[in-house]
């Protein structure tokens, strides 16, 4: 099983870069990646121009504040035996911060800034509400300062409302703050809202890289019109998606060619003899497509 195949992207400092495809195709994967969360088995990983793999263990610790995540549910990521201050002091602590009123303001400052008062410091996690508990994961994340937040579905378990405060706060912090998001999420309404460019995956590997407007404006591959097609609409004349509607097939025994010719209505006989590698199609976009590239 590779569950990410192939894979080449930037992400930009100070940009959004949503991260979106269907359940299984890699996505926390990737994301577990880049957080050091799981080790690459072939390939490299640059941060601002160094490369991790030449990078000692030491150096590799000392760029671990820098990139910080949020995690999809709050009440999982949250230690339930920690107080709110404890939970947002602890990498705090863990990175040479000894004096602990420097602590004690630096955690006052954070919460003030996601909008939790003092009264929060010495709550429990089950005494929060669901998007109290995800500002204090957001807080958690912002307190060593980093250059990269992944965010990994950071608002799907949240009810609406509080998924638009949420959302409202983190595009804030990017303005204040200047980090850079790899923003992860099946809700392409959220992705259309928040994220300057978007990245579609399918089975393991990118199929189209485009900036946000244009990838929701004009698709170039088969597949992100299907994902377009699935958001729900009260438009009754709106066509149906383009693709059929069999599953994605397993990771553990890919199709021949194009993984996702088998559900490709405007699939020709070379989708499914050969893998389509990510190519330029314009300026700024790019895609896995042999239609698209012949286009």
């Amino acid at each position: 099983l590779r569950a990410v195949n192939e894979v080449s992207l930037d992400i930009f400092p100070g940009e959004t870069a949503g991260l979106v495809g269907e359940s299984g195709c890699g996505k926390s994967t990737l994301a577990y990646i880049i957080m050091r969360l799981e080790k690459m088995t072939r390939g490299e990983m640059f941060f601002e121009g160094r490369s991790l793999a030449e990078m000692s263990k030491a150096q590799r610790r000392a760029l671990r504040p820098m990139i910080q995540t949020v995690f999809q549910d709050p009440q999982s990521s949250l230690n339930p035996r920690f107080r709110v201050r404890q939970i947002v002091e602890e990498p705090l602590r863990l990175n040479g911060w000894t004096d602990a009123e420097k602590r004690r303001e630096r955690v006052l400052g954070l919460l003030a800034r996601v909008g939790l008062g003092p009264e929060f410091m010495d709550r429990f996690p089950h005494e929060l509400s669901g998007g109290q508990r995800q500002r204090v994961a957001v807080a958690r994340a912002l307190c060593l300062n980093p250059k990269l937040m992944v965010l990994d579905e950071p608002t799907s378990a949240l009810d609406v409302s509080v998924q638009a405060q949420v959302l409202n706060l983190l595009r804030e912090l990017q303005a204040e703050f200047g980090m850079a998001y790899l923003f992860i999420s099946h809700n392409l309404a959220v992705v259309r809202y928040l994220c300057d460019r978007v990245m579609v995956m399918y089975l393991g590997r990118l199929v189209e890289i485009a900036p946000t407007e244009e990838l929701f404006m004009r698709p170039a591959h088969p597949y992100t019109e299907m994902l377009l097609q699935s958001i729900p609409s009260l438009d009754r004349n709106r066509p149906l998606a383009a693709a059929s509607n069999d599953e994605m097939p397993s990771p553990l025994n890919t199709p021949p060619g194009c993984g996702f010719h088998p559900r490709c209505p405007r699939a020709v006989e070379r989708c499914r003899r050969e893998v389509p590698g990510l190519s330029a199609v314009s300026d700024g976009r790019w895609a896995a497509c042999h239609l698209a590239l012949r286009e």
